[in-house]
C-alpha cells in the first residue's frame, strides 16, 4: 500500500520573491541598520555550491569524500537606476556621484583593481493562512561577479522596462567558525 501526503504544513512553505539588501562585510542579521535596499528586481536561485575532494587509491575503493571548497551564489535583476545602489552592490568597481542637473546621477567605472566583500540579506516574507512567515539568508562576505549590465528592449514592447542583471558569490569568511563560515538560512513561523 502507498502512502501519500494529504496535507502540506503552510510553516514550511517559501512564497514569492525577496527583498535583497547589502551591507558593510562583518554586519550581523541581527543588525537594523546599515542594510542598503537595492530595490526592486527579482532574486533568482540562490545555491550551495559544494567543490568535493575524494582521496583515491590504486586498488582499492575510494576511503573518503569530502568538501573542497563551497560558495553560495545568487543571481537576479534589478530594475530601478539608483546610482548609489548600483555603486555599492558593485563592491568598488563602480562609484557614484550627484550631476550638476536637478535629479541627475552619475556612474563611473574603469580603473579600479579591488572588489571589496560586502555582507548580503534576503529575505523572503508572506502572510500565509493570516500567519507573518520569514525566510532570510544572510551571505557573510560576497562580491559582484559581473559589472553594470543593461537588457534594453523596444519602447513599444509588450515589458518595455529594462532589467539589469547580477550575480554575487559568497565566499568562506575565515573570521568565523567553521561550519558557519559561508551563509546563515533563519526560517521564523510567527504566530502572533
Amino acid at each position: 500500500m502507498l502512502y501519500q501526503n494529504t496535507t502540506i504544513d503552510t510553516t514550511k512553505l517559501i512564497i514569492g520573491n525577496c527583498k535583497i539588501e547589502t551591507a558593510v562585510y562583518g554586519t550581523s542579521a541581527a543588525s537594523a541598520t546599515g542594510w542598503t535596499n537595492l530595490g526592486c528586481g527579482i532574486v533568482n536561485e540562490p545555491t550551495h555550491n559544494l567543490v568535493k575532494f575524494d582521496t583515491q587509491c590504486g586498488n582499492g575503493p575510494d576511503p573518503i569524500e569530502g568538501i573542497a571548497d563551497e560558495t553560495f551564489t545568487v543571481s537576479g535583476e534589478l530594475i530601478e537606476f539608483d546610482a548609489s545602489v548600483l555603486a555599492t552592490i558593485s563592491c568598488g568597481a563602480l562609484t557614484s556621484s550627484a550631476g550638476s542637473g536637478s535629479g541627475q546621477t552619475i556612474i563611473n567605472a574603469g580603473g579600479n583593481t579591488d572588489l571589496t566583500a560586502r555582507a548580503f540579506k534576503i529575505t523572503n516574507r508572506r502572510l500565509i493562512s493570516g500567519v507573518t512567515q520569514s525566510t532570510v539568508i544572510l551571505l557573510y562576505k560576497a562580491t559582484i561577479d559581473n559589472g553594470l549590465q543593461f537588457s534594453l528592449k523596444s519602447d513599444n514592447d509588450t515589458d518595455p522596462v529594462s532589467a539589469m542583471p547580477f550575480s554575487i558569490t559568497a565566499k568562506k569568511d575565515d573570521t568565523l567558525t567553521a561550519g558557519s563560515q559561508l551563509y546563515q538560512v533563519i526560517h521564523t513561523y510567527n504566530p502572533a
